[in-house]
């Protein structure tokens, strides 16, 4: 290579540099703080946090909320594009109104970690109620039984859909923890949210969220004010249980705040709860799967389940094809909807395996990266 040469390529690379900085300062950065550790497995970030709820939400809160990539600017780029910029302030007066139900765990978890991560309890607050006061999900899941499968054991497939504010893909994060007298579970999550929105436990119990507009259920619950907020309950049933079984039974006690549905998944199968304030009703797999959109389809509650996304997962029902992983994926992606797919996932229960591909969306279209999560539950990564 002549100097000239060189020397242009050197100018080239060094006037590369603050771009590439400039891409590098949008992901989480990997560190380690008393005993957690935020890391890239397979060019995700994972973060582990491990302990007492106070120990754990310290973690968090400097690893995946102090170190995240322009949380201030996403959290008021969100409220604008979801029309809550305005009605902030009452929204956040319900969700407070909320925060005397949280677990007392999950209280002083998330009060830990807004101090740490030197950020703003509220918002913290708005993350874990987001999902009972304001409609904005519209997912996609798929489960598939052992006999459907070509793996021999479960799939449990989800495409997350959400407002896809400029950023928030970057903050997606699968926080594993490892709590003291808890089951150890892994949710896939956008920071700082520290309920579960999907996720699985040790014992390989999966679950995901499909919000449901509370006027669409044939009972006519009201929102329930003393009930614990959906994200929170669906963590609770991750840190307590290990069967779908033990979900339904756990679920049937609590108080409930609003409606949805909650697509369940253990080592031997799944199921679809269709939920309100005063009703769990269990719709169970047909021909060895379960698809959930966004509609109540049980007699119970049911109003009207016209859905386009449910009408193309259909077919699955009288089909008699095997389903593998690739497969799942495929059907996950004739459902997409375009940027606002953040996520798409594949549990695999028995394995506690995690096929995951997020990013600009749609995710679909994206190669997903295998996490193996066993490991990570028994502390040997």
């Amino acid at each position: 290579m002549t100097h000239r040469r060189f020397t242009l390529a050197l100018v080239l690379a060094l006037s590369s540099l603050p771009a590439v900085r400039a891409q590098e300062a949008k992901r989480f950065p990997a560190a380690k703080h008393g005993n957690g550790e935020l890391r890239y497995v397979q060019g995700v970030p994972v973060l582990t946090v491990r302990g007492t709820p106070a120990e754990m939400g310290e973690q968090f809160g400097v690893l995946a909320v102090k170190n995240a990539p322009d949380l201030d600017g996403l959290h008021a780029r969100f409220l604008e594009d979801s029309g809550q910029k305005e009605r902030y302030p009452l929204v956040l007066a319900m969700g407070t109104r909320l925060l005397a139900n949280f677990p007392a765990s999950h209280r002083s978890e998330i009060e830990a970690a807004a101090k740490a991560g030197k950020s703003d309890l509220g918002r913290h607050v708005f993350a874990n109620t987001v999902a009972d006061l304001s409609s904005g999900l519209g997912c996609s899941t798929v489960v598939v039984e052992p006999g459907r499968s070509k793996t021999g054991a479960p799939l449990f497939g989800r495409n997350f859909d959400w407002m896809p504010t400029k950023g928030i893909h970057e903050h997606t994060l699968v926080a594993v923890y490892r709590g003291t007298g808890k089951k150890a579970f892994a949710a896939v999550n956008v920071t700082p949210i520290s309920g579960v929105v999907s996720g699985m436990n040790e014992a390989g119990l999966c679950l995901t969220i499909n919000e449901i507009h509370l006027r669409r259920s044939k009972d006519k619950a009201p929102f329930n004010w003393g009930g614990t907020p959906l994200l929170l309950s669906f963590r609770r049933v991750l840190e307590e249980c290990g069967t779908v079984a033990e979900a339904e039974r756990l679920l049937r006690g609590m108080e409930r705040t609003t409606s949805c549905c909650l697509t369940v998944c253990d080592v031997t199968g799944g199921a679809v709860f269709e939920i309100t304030p005063k009703t769990l009703a269990v719709r169970p797999t047909e021909n060895g799967v379960c698809c959930c959109t966004n509609h109540f389809r049980t007699d119970e509650l049911s109003v009207g389940n016209k859905c386009w996304r449910f009408d193309k997962l259909a077919p699955l029902y009288s089909e008699k094809e095997q389903l593998g992983v690739t497969d799942v994926f495929a059907r996950l992606d004739e459902v997409n909807q375009g940027k606002a797919t953040l996520q798409a996932m594949v549990f695999e229960p028995r394995a506690r395996v995690l096929h995951l591909a997020y990013g600009e969306g749609p995710a679909t279209k994206r190669p997903p990266a295998r996490l193996e999560l066993r490991p990570l539950f028994e502390g040997k990564e």
